[in-house]
């Protein structure tokens, strides 16, 4: 989905959504929601204190053993 096709969705800017994939902007608990809702995923699952492991880094790890 591009930046443009989300902002939509969510009715913000796509220069917002820009912002929260660099890390230069929170969103609110409203904002957070909507993009989840978008989705369909719970807001952990988008959402994270953390820095996400790379998608292909864990499933490489999976064919390898490495992870459950």
């Amino acid at each position: 989905m591009s930046r443009a096709a989300l902002a939509e969705a969510v009715n913000v800017n796509p220069q917002t959504i820009g912002a929260l994939e660099r890390g230069n902007h929170y969103p609110s608990l409203d904002l957070a929601l909507r993009i989840c809702e978008v989705f369909g995923l719970p807001v952990e699952a988008v959402f994270s204190r953390t820095e996400f492991t790379p998608l292909s880094a864990e499933l490489y790890a999976r064919e390898k053993g490495k992870l459950p």
